[in-house]
């Protein structure tokens, strides 16, 4: 009897060397196969931050559906204009005319228009000052932004607001490498 246990045990040694070696190997073979199924795929293309800010702002969904629009200058968490806030408040305002969803005001041609009023694109951004904008441009909405630098880039967060109430509609924050 203790012959026969014996042999037993080596049988089960060797079937589970065997039954481990085969795991190994169909893991290695499955391994290779899913890494290569993984690397086949295509990779989806990232969305630049300024489009992806326009997809977002001009959603559509909230009961209110404005119809003009200018993106003023964007400002520092100061209110004061950031030294990249004209150039993102343009690049949006391109992204957010290729979505068309509003009308939206050209920022130079009506740089005028806000001046003789005594207000800019970069005036300061309380609800006073949003309405008498609003007023001049006869607009319904107003895009707001607040730049604020952070390592090799910059957050961008951005404020669709009903110019009426001045309730916030949609906000939304990227981030913005800067080149150096």
């Amino acid at each position: 009897m203790e012959n026969r246990f014996m042999n037993m045990l080596l049988h089960l040694g060797w079937n589970l060397r065997f039954k481990i070696i085969l795991f190994g190997i169909l893991f290695s073979i499955s391994a290779c196969y899913l890494g290569e199924e993984r690397e086949s795929k295509p990779k989806k293309p990232s969305v630049a931050p300024l489009e992806q800010l326009a997809v977002s702002l001009s959603e559509k969904g909230f009961y209110f559906q404005p119809q003009r629009l200018v993106v003023l200058t964007f400002l520092d968490h100061e209110g004061k204009k950031s030294p990249y806030g004209e150039i993102l408040a343009e690049k949006l305002t391109t992204e957010l005319v290729k979505k068309d969803r509003f009308q939206i005001l050209d920022r130079l041609a009506n740089q005028k228009v806000l001046k003789e009023a005594g207000l800019g694109l970069d005036s300061p951004t309380d609800t006073a000052t949003l309405r008498k904008i609003g007023d001049v441009l006869k607009l319904d909405v107003i895009i707001t932004g607040i730049v604020t630098p952070y390592q090799d880039g910059v957050f961008v967060n951005t404020r669709l607001i009903e110019i009426k109430s001045g309730l916030i509609l949609k906000a939304d924050e990227v981030y913005v490498r800067i080149d150096g």
